[in-house]
C-alpha cells in the first residue's frame, strides 16, 4: 500500500502538468481564432457592403438611388425594375441556357480531368512528361492571344457557330483540372492500384471504383470553379451566338442594361436577378471549394 500510494502520489504533479498544459494550449489557439475573427470581419464587411447596397438599392425609386445622400434602407419598396425585367426579356431561356452549357462542360470537364490526371500520375507511357509540360504551357497562354485563332477553327472549319456545342466545346478540357487531380492523386498509393489489379480490375475499374471514389472533393472543386466560370463568361458567348434564343444569362442582362437607357432601377433589378444564384450557389459549396483546394497541395 505505501509503495502504490507513494506511485500515485509521484504521478499526480504530472498529471495536473499535463492538463495545465491542454488548457494553455486551447487557450492559445482561442486567442489566434478571436485574433483573426477581429482581423479579417472588417476587411469582409467591405467587402459585402456594395453587394448589399446592390440589393437593397434595387428596390429603390431611380430619385432615391441618384441622391447625393447615401441611403441603405428605401423609402418603399419600388418593384417597377424587377417587373420590367420579367415581363420584357427572357431571363428564364437566360437561366435555362446557362445551367444546360455550363452543366454539360462541367460533367465533361470532371471526367476528361479526371482520366487524365490518372494517366499523368499513374501510367506510363512514352512522351508522358512532354505532353504534361505542354499542358502546363496553355495555363500561360492569354484567352485573347487565341481568342481570334479559335473563332476562326470553330465558326469556320467546325462550322458550329450558333449552336450549343460552340459554347460547350471549349469547357471539355481544362489544364488546371488535370495539373490539380494529377497533384491529388500521386498521393494515392501505388500498392492500392496493384492490388486491385492482381485482383483481376482492369484500368477502368480501377477508374471507376478507386479513382473516381477518392478524388471526389477534388472534382468537387473542380466542378464547382468550372461552373462558375462558364456560367459568368461573357465574351465567348457574345462572338459565337447571334441567335437571342441561344442567349445566356450574361447576355441576357447585356441586353436588359442595354436597352433600358439610363434607369437604374431596372440595371439594379437585373443584376440582382443574375447574381443571385450564384451567390447562392457559391455559398452551398465554399467548403467543397476550399477543401479540394487545400488537397492539392500535396507534394506531386
Amino acid at each position: 500500500m505505501g509503495i502504490l500510494g507513494t506511485r500515485q502520489s509521484a504521478s499526480a504533479p504530472a498529471v495536473a502538468t499535463s492538463s495545465l498544459s491542454t488548457v494553455r494550449s486551447r487557450l492559445r489557439r482561442d486567442i489566434a481564432a478571436w485574433a483573426l475573427v477581429i482581423v479579417f470581419l472588417p476587411v469582409s464587411i467591405a467587402a459585402a457592403l456594395p453587394f448589399i447596397w446592390m440589393y437593397l438599392s434595387s428596390f429603390k425609386t431611380p430619385t432615391e438611388i441618384h441622391s447625393l445622400t447615401i441611403t441603405w434602407f428605401p423609402s418603399e419598396f419600388y418593384l417597377e425594375g424587377y417587373e420590367y425585367a420579367l415581363e420584357h426579356f427572357a431571363l428564364v431561356r437566360g437561366y435555362a441556357n446557362s445551367v444546360f452549357v455550363s452543366g454539360i462542360g462541367v460533367l465533361a470537364s470532371v471526367v476528361t480531368s479526371a482520366m487524365a490526371g490518372f494517366l499523368f500520375a499513374k501510367k506510363q507511357f512514352w512522351g508522358k512528361n512532354l505532353l504534361f509540360i505542354f499542358i502546363l504551357s496553355t495555363l500561360m497562354v492569354p484567352f485573347f492571344a487565341i481568342f481570334i485563332p479559335s473563332y476562326v477553327v470553330y465558326a469556320v472549319f467546325l462550322n458550329i457557330k450558333d449552336t450549343y456545342m460552340a459554347l460547350i466545346l471549349p469547357h471539355v478540357f481544362t489544364a488546371f483540372g488535370i495539373l490539380i487531380t494529377r497533384q491529388f492523386l500521386h498521393s494515392v498509393p501505388n500498392e492500392l492500384i496493384d492490388s486491385a489489379t492482381v485482383d483481376g480490375a482492369g484500368d477502368w475499374r480501377v477508374f471507376w471504383y478507386i479513382i473516381l471514389p477518392l478524388s471526389r472533393s477534388v472534382l468537387a472543386a473542380i466542378a464547382i470553379l468550372q461552373f462558375l466560370g462558364s456560367f459568368n463568361e461573357f465574351l465567348w458567348p457574345l462572338v459565337m451566338v447571334d441567335n437571342q434564343n441561344l442567349y445566356t444569362l450574361p447576355l441576357v442582362m447585356r441586353k436588359v442594361t442595354a436597352a433600358q437607357g439610363p434607369h437604374p432601377s431596372r440595371m439594379l433589378a437585373a443584376s440582382v436577378l443574375g447574381l443571385t444564384p450564384i451567390v447562392i450557389f457559391f455559398l452551398i459549396f465554399q467548403r467543397h471549394i476550399v477543401r479540394g483546394i487545400a488537397l492539392t497541395g500535396v507534394k506531386g
